[in-house]
């Protein structure tokens, strides 16, 4: 035993004398990795060495936070992608432990010690090999729900009924599932994500693919928990099927706000038919929980909840809708709502079942950890808020105006840096184009000290949901600079 310490600390030691990365300190590298239960660092994260991540238009990532300029199906075919530039060049950052290029949202959370919501760590399990040992498929947006949390990109039915939309054109046809053939053998495991994975039919064809070539492969399943039918049962019997079941609140009337659609007495009667699938063919399942502002005073009682049936609970962070999101709430409420979470004991007859440990575990990381950075946050929003400062020059104003987008762009999307300056740039981009063409008819008009009072969330909406014509139009209507783009 003792040993068996001397060599543990002397590995964590050699830690220390390991490159760090920008922004990424050694010692955080160091607590990280050891958070992991793995002294090999070599690999920060494991995605680009080993995950595809093709959502529903196609596109192709490590993960789903880094779909920034990715590669495409049907631009290029699953094995272009794969031993292709962009994943190659995203390898070759990671292992200088360079997050800051397309990894900011693990960055951040490595940076405030939140080492259990780092992305990264869902990937460490998959084996680093020639071929990816894992995909993760959004194969179509087709469901039946229409979550108020969820989008259209991800729903068909929300695309349908609340965007009014027409259906998204489905990239993912036969040569795709033919291209897989190549890739299925080496897979350790194979993800289905949203819409709902049992209502699309590729999915059906993809499983034909698996149970000729590997049909031992994992493959989790995520679902709204409304379709259990003939068919779902007759694969669930024939391959290796695990669940990630998304329930979001246990009282029903709460349960319908947020899942419309569904029915909570059906769905939980759903729930017990893949607990008892799970438990009697020795596979796993996680209970997927979406924290919100209606739901918030309830995941006490989903630790309660899911030890009781000894299975896995996992809190999804909400970044959009705003109103539906905690982290965007005044840190006045966000203090209310820590201290009344903070407070909550598990007691014996609270931790029945093996897993209730790494249970209580994620509760107390999600409050003590994730509540108090969002709070950190809002103070530091709220601070910037109260020293805004009177705007005189045209310089001034400019710089106010583009301060004002930064920070509704950073308060309001909660994804990754690169992804919010990306979105930043953009509507710089297009309002210098603007400027620039009212200049070329009236090179004296003060265009930033003209809309300084326009509220940045109108502005970039108006910017994000018309055409340069459009805008230059309504612009000459209210302002008369007498302006019309060529």
């Amino acid at each position: 035993m003792k040993a068996a310490i001397l060599k543990l600390a002397n590995q964590i030691l050699a830690f220390r004398n390991k490159p760090s990365g920008p922004e990424l300190a050694g010692e955080v590298i160091t607590k990280y990795t050891a958070s992991r239960g793995k002294l090999d660092n070599t690999y920060i994260c494991h995605a680009p060495f080993s995950n595809m991540y093709f959502n529903v238009h196609g596109d192709c990532a490590p993960c789903w936070l880094t779909f920034i300029d990715p590669d495409s199906y049907k631009d290029k075919s699953i094995r272009e992608i794969w031993f292709g530039e962009k994943y190659q060049t995203l390898r070759q950052k990671l292992l200088k432990y360079d997050l800051t290029f397309r990894c900011s949202v693990c960055l951040k959370n490595l940076q405030g010690e939140n080492y259990t919501s780092v992305l990264a760590r869902a990937y460490d399990v998959n084996p680093i090999q020639e071929y990816p040992s894992m995909m993760e498929l959004e194969i179509a947006n087709t469901c039946n729900l229409e979550c108020v949390m969820c989008i259209g990109e991800l729903s068909s039915s929300i695309r349908k009924n609340r965007d009014k939309l027409p259906a998204l054109k489905n990239p993912y046809d036969e040569k795709f599932i033919e291209q897989l053939e190549e890739f299925i053998p080496h897979l350790k495991e194979l993800r289905f994500n949203g819409g709902e994975p049992f209502l699309i039919n590729a999915v059906f064809k993809i499983f034909e693919k698996v149970e000729k070539l590997n049909p031992k492969l994992k493959i989790v399943i995520a679902t709204n928990g409304t379709v259990v039918n003939y068919k779902v049962k007759e694969w669930l019997a024939k391959l290796n099927i695990h669940i990630n079941f998304s329930l979001d609140s246990l009282t029903p009337e709460i349960y319908e706000e947020i899942r419309v659609n569904a029915h909570f007495d059906r769905v939980m009667e759903n729930f017990l038919f893949f607990h008892k699938y799970t438990k009697e063919n020795n596979r796993t399942m996680c209970l997927m929980v979406n924290p919100m502002r209606n739901n918030w005073h309830e995941m006490p009682e989903f630790i309660r909840f899911v030890n009781k049936y000894n299975i896995n609970i996992w809190f999804n962070t909400i970044h959009r809708p705003i109103e539906w999101s905690i982290w965007a709430l005044p840190s006045e409420e966000l203090t209310r709502l820590y201290q009344q979470l903070s407070t909550v004991v598990f007691g014996k007859e609270d931790r029945g079942g093996s897993l209730s440990a790494y249970n209580v575990s994620i509760y107390n990381n999600l409050v003590n950890v994730q509540f108090k950075n969002w709070l950190h946050e809002a103070i530091e929003r709220e601070e910037r808020e109260r020293n805004k400062t009177v705007v005189e020059l045209e310089s001034d104003a400019q710089v106010f105006f583009e301060n004002s987008l930064k920070d509704y762009i950073y308060t309001n999307f909660n994804e990754g840096e690169e992804q919010k300056k990306h979105r930043l740039q953009q509507v710089l981009d297009k309002t210098a184009t603007i400027v620039a063409t009212i200049k070329q008819k009236d090179e004296a008009f003060e265009f930033y000290k003209t809309v300084k009072e326009v509220p940045a969330d109108v502005f970039y909406n108006q910017l994000e949901s018309r055409s340069l014509n459009d805008l230059l139009t309504e612009f000459d209507k209210r302002f008369h600079p007498t302006t019309t783009l060529n």
